[in-house]
Formats: structure tokens, sequence, C-alpha cells
């Protein structure tokens, strides 16, 4: 087996794995988020915006951010409309029970799996807000900047949770992963 038919055969798999969680829908658009959220974080590195205009790459960051906006939305009415919100938030009406399983289990070092209510349920409720925040204080300093306002406000409070989504994709991009190679390991057939 190539390399290409290994990554191609691991994508498939991956995309089984989570539909396991998400319907086809709900797949796409939590695919098209993690891209965009690539794309701005790489864009954001090397992009310009000066009094004068934004360079090409800022364009770019600015134009995928907003489409970023709609699928961040998109995927989080989907996810609630799905779930609802005491899945992603049950601690806002003082449910703990499955949290505090799952908190204790990870304390002891155990993988804890997604079920309604718990740790990675809450987890994903709070990267939705972060994404959420993310996006909305973007176009907060779009708004700042497209109107000669320098923004640097805005600008400041977007890079912090800009930075907090990066750090979040990370957490929640290597849990994911984790989860699906403990799966795929329970499932490979016996040699």
């Amino acid at each position: 087996m190539t390399v290409k038919e290994k990554i191609v055969a691991q994508g498939a798999l991956l995309w089984r794995f989570l539909g396991f969680f998400q319907p086809p829908l709900l797949r796409c658009i939590h695919a098209a988020v993690i891209a965009f959220v690539l794309l701005q974080f790489l864009t954001s590195m090397v992009m310009v915006v000066t009094v004068e205009g934004p360079s090409g790459l800022a364009w770019i960051h600015i134009i995928s951010g907003m489409t970023l906006c709609l699928l961040g939305i998109a995927l989080v009415t989907l996810s609630i409309r799905k779930r609802g919100l005491r899945n992603f938030f049950p601690y806002l009406w003082g449910d703990m029970e499955q949290l505090g399983k799952d908190m204790r289990a990870a304390a002891q070092f155990k993988m804890v799996g997604p079920r309604p209510k718990g740790l990675p349920a809450c987890i994903q409720g709070l990267g939705m807000g972060a994404l959420l925040l993310a996006v909305f204080t973007g176009l907060w300093w779009f708004n700042d900047w497209s109107n000669d306002r320098l923004g640097l406000t805005a600008l400041s409070v977007h890079k912090f949770f800009a930075w907090a989504m990066v750090a979040y994709i990370a957490g929640h991009g290597g849990m994911a992963l984790a989860h699906f190679a403990m799966w795929q390991k329970k499932t490979a057939p016996k040699k």
C-alpha cells in the first residue's frame, strides 16, 4: 500500500468514525470549519494591514473569516439543535453528575468517551464559544478598520480569542485523534 493509499484509507476511516457522532451535513461543516480555521491561522501569520489597505493575503484572511463566521454559526446552531444547550453546558443547570464522573476518570489518566453532558461535550461547548468569539471579534475589528478607525482594542481581543481557538483545535483535535486511534486499534482485524 502506497503512502497516498494509506492517507486515503485513514481519511475514509476517520469519516466513518466521526459518523458515530455526527450526521453527514454536520461532519462536512465541521471539516470546513477546521480547514477555514487553519487557513485563518496561516494567513494571519503573513498578512499585512496598513492604513492604505490590506495586502492580498489579508483580503484572503478577511473573506475566509467572513465565510468562517457563517460556517461557525451553522456548526453551533446545528450542534445545539441536535443535542441541546444542556448537553454542552450541563453545569449551567447544576447538572454535574456525568461531568463529575468524567473528571474523576480523567484525573486517573483514563480515556473519557463522549457522553451527553460529559467532559468531551462540555469541552466541545467551550470550543463552540471560542469559535463564535473569535469570528465575532474579527468582524468587530474589520468593522473598526473599514470605518477608518485603528481598532487596536478589537484587534487585541480578536487575537486573544483566535489564539484560544488555535489552542482548542490542538487539544480537541489531539483528543479526537487519540479516540480515533483507540477505536481503530479495537476494531482492527486480529492477525
